[in-house]
């Protein structure tokens, strides 16, 4: 017996000693029926053990903490309002020529400090300067800043939301937050101007045909629920942001149809039920609007809604509880948003509003062949507080065109598209931007930012010029209303095993200081 319980115990112990290391490490094992460890947890993954106290691994790239008066030499970055004036960095008393990476952006090389000490800095280029800055680092990592002349005129926008949405991947974000992790991104997007938080909820089509769809958090263990969601919100508050509740249907692979599957497969699998998903939604859509009497069309968007209300019911509440200051009613909801669905959309509005009372939106996928003309896109968006567009647009072909070109290019689509849509319906337009900085980034070519992507290339400037051209395009419309960067991730550094480099996250990327400076541009009332 005594031999058995040592046998037993060694086990024990054995068990616990292999996952400390395993953590350590960020080792996962290979697919099978058995759960993931929770650091190895993924959108839509084997189910996450996040109750468990395993040692929590450093997010990636977190540089540790240098002891005071430790001498460092860092790297100087800073975005300010473009000039063809030389640029000077001045350092408690020491000036330091500044290269130009873009009219723009401008680097230094290293500069020498001490670890603790008071920092006072500014930006001098001809007559123009900045604001000094004084802050202290006492970590080894870059001095970046988006900052505007003393001087430069400032935009006064009540109520303009400065934002960044959460990257959206399932588990990986939500596992974090159940361990209290997600701290130091909500300060990462504060420092990058950011006063509104997003994040993206998702319940996920069963059988699309019938149509069905499922709670995603009744399936998955590690997807989001409604405690999730309170706790998120808590958070987000305690820092002094605001939030911004995104909800979206998606096409996940379902229990018996993710087992197995290595990571790039995964994801491979996903995609490809995604357009599967995607091109019956189209389909519907297009059915309905040729065929408006047909008693199975209309059947199925009589389904769709009776599905879809439980879960913006559901999200209403949520928000509603929670004090979230805007809900969106969907996002790429293409086939739905079909002027045939007028009395659902209206009736399903009034619903969510005998619950919720804050601020509405719907959010639009577009593109540059989307057409606002009309009113037969959503005749019901005069009961939304905004409008909300997810820019997908393509903006050139070229592998790097310049800012001005991009700028004309978005200025266009400012009277082509958004001047349309803002005098029919008088809703002012927030923006959610998905820039990425990958090769051909004005081309807007979607790829998997989870994934191992070798065939897409990285341009850290490609995405930074396209929020500069933005801000010189769109930030003086009198029908914007806001802007949030799509997918800022939750790790500082860039993991070699996704392409987060690449994606559309600004996290410690040159984009991030061409938003701050942009942010700094305008008066939103709450400060």
């Amino acid at each position: 017996m005594h031999i058995a319980v040592k046998a037993l115990i060694g086990i024990v112990l054995l068990f616990i000693i292999a996952s400390i290391g395993m953590a350590a490490v960020g080792f996962c094992p290979p697919a099978g029926p058995w759960p993931q460890p929770p650091w190895c947890s993924a959108p839509g993954g084997q189910p996450g053990l996040s109750s468990i106290p395993f040692p929590q691994q450093p997010f990636y790239g977190e540089a540790p903490a240098a002891r005071t008066g430790t001498p460092m030499t860092v790297p100087v970055e800073m975005a300010v309002p473009a000039t063809l004036d030389g640029v000077t960095f001045s350092l408690n008393g020491m000036d330091f020529p500044m290269e130009r990476a873009r009219d723009y952006y401008y680097r230094v090389p290293g500069v020498e400090i001490v670890s603790g000490d008071h920092l006072q800095y500014m930006i001098t280029a001809g007559e123009k300067k900045t604001a000094g800055v004084t802050t202290d680092l006492n970590v080894n990592t870059t001095l970046r800043d988006g900052l505007l002349w003393a001087d430069s005129p400032v935009l006064t926008k009540p109520g303009f939301e400065k934002g960044h949405v959460i990257m959206d991947a399932g588990g990986m974000i939500i596992t974090p937050l159940r361990q209290d992790r997600l701290g130091n991104t909500y300060d990462a997007m504060a420092e990058d101007g950011g006063e509104w938080f997003s994040y993206d909820y998702y319940w996920t089509y069963g059988d699309y045909t019938k149509p069905e769809i499922l709670d995603e958090a009744l399936l998955i263990p590690d997807h989001t629920t409604a405690d999730d969601l309170a706790k998120m919100a808590g958070q987000v508050h305690a820092k002094g942001m605001k939030f911004f509740l995104l909800t979206e249907l998606e096409w996940n692979l379902l229990p018996g149809e993710r087992e197995g599957l290595e990571w790039d497969e995964f994801f491979k699998k996903l995609n490809e039920k995604w357009d599967r998903g995607g091109a019956f939604d189209d389909e519907m859509g297009r059915r309905l609007t040729e065929n408006p009497d047909d008693p199975e069309v209309q059947a199925y968007w009589d389904r769709w809604f009776e599905q879809f209300t439980p879960f913006m019911l559901t999200s209403a509440e949520i928000a509603e509880k929670n004090n979230i200051e805007m809900l969106s009613l969907g996002k790429q909801v293409n086939g739905a948003m079909n002027v045939n669905n007028e009395k659902r959309w209206r009736e399903l509005i009034r619903k969510v509003r005998a619950v919720y009372h804050g601020k509405l939106t719907q959010t639009l996928y577009c593109e540059e062949y989307t057409t606002f003309s009309g009113a037969k896109e959503m005749p019901w968006a005069d009961e939304l507080d905004y409008i909300t567009i997810y820019y997908y647009n393509t903006f050139s072909d070229k592998e790097s065109p310049k800012v001005d070109e991009i700028a004309a290019s978005m200025e266009d689509f400012n009277r082509k598209q958004f001047d349309q849509l803002y005098a029919k319906y008088n809703k002012p337009l927030i923006f959610i931007l998905p820039f990425q900085s990958r090769d051909h980034a004005a081309r807007q070519d979607w790829f998997e930012p989870l994934a191992s992507s070798p065939t897409v290339g990285q341009d850290l400037m490609g995405q930074a010029d396209l929020y500069e051209a933005f801000g010189r395009s769109t930030f003086d419309e009198p029908w914007l209303a806001g802007v949030y960067t799509w997918g800022y991730w939750i790790e500082p550094g860039f993991n070699p095993q996704y392409s987060f480099e690449k994606s559309s996250s600004v996290r410690n990327k040159p984009a991030s200081l061409v938003v701050r400076k942009w942010f700094a541009g305008v008066n939103d009332g709450y400060g």
